[in-house]
């Protein structure tokens, strides 16, 4: 026979639960803003990718600077932590209401995310070329690198994944209205708009698209981030 809870071990449950969707809400909310300091620091380099590919990242990491290197990998750097706990709690708004729908969701986020701190090591790699001067022998360093089968394969789970996971989130949320269907649509929308910002390579189109892809998702996370501390523990 299980005794009923004291009044402070109920106080104490319940400051605990508050204090996971404070932890849950923040992380809803830092994972774009992260990923818009890493994406907005770096400037458009498009000329070397159209020109050579290989070295495109390289000669973007000189563009940069110090400053803009330094956002960047802060931004990397916070958003290997922000975005998987991120989306995982975005699925688990909805998991109640949609088991099914929000398992493969988190299933969905969790592998779309966990190999992204494993790929901003390309990135990482071509600014320690760019401190040394590239030369012949480093960019075929990094392209091997790039082209490796364990980069190939985190790209491959990475890139279907994550872009998946979003427009599932996107659609449960907006469903259950969670939160407004204008945010659970700008959510959504990210993913789409990713696939033109890395297949045209024009200057002004990218700058353009990829500040508005961080805004929609800004817009789309925010009153997630709200939902998770309006919602009870009992409720996730």
């Amino acid at each position: 026979m299980e005794l009923p809870a004291s009044r402070s071990e109920q106080r104490s449950a319940s400051q605990a639960f508050v204090f996971q969707r404070l932890l849950l809400a923040a992380c809803i909310i830092l994972a774009p803003l992260s990923i818009t300091i890493y994406i907005l620091a770096w400037p458009e380099n498009p000329a070397s990718v159209l020109n050579d590919p290989i070295a495109a990242p390289i000669k973007t990491s000189m563009m940069a600077g110090s400053t803009g290197n330094m956002l960047h990998f802060i931004g990397a750097i916070a958003a290997s932590f922000f975005l998987p706990v991120g989306y995982l709690a975005m699925s688990l708004l909805g998991m109640r209401r949609a088991p099914w729908l929000g398992t493969i969701s988190a299933a969905l986020s969790l592998l779309g995310w966990i190999p992204w701190a494993a790929l901003i090591s390309i990135d990482d790699l071509a600014y320690d070329i760019a401190l040394r001067g590239d030369t012949t022998q480093f960019s075929a360093l990094w392209t091997h690198f790039n082209n490796d089968p364990v980069m190939v394969t985190y790209l491959l789970i990475y890139i279907p994944c994550h872009l998946l996971s979003a427009i599932l989130i996107g659609i449960m949320l907006g469903r259950q209205r969670i939160i407004p269907v204008w945010a659970a649509w700008a959510f959504a929308l990210t993913s789409p708009l990713t696939i033109p910002y890395f297949i045209v390579h024009i200057a002004t189109f990218r700058y353009i698209l990829r500040t508005v892809i961080c805004a929609l998702w800004i817009i789309g996370a925010a009153p997630a981030a709200l939902a998770m501390l309006k919602h009870k523990h009992d409720q996730l």
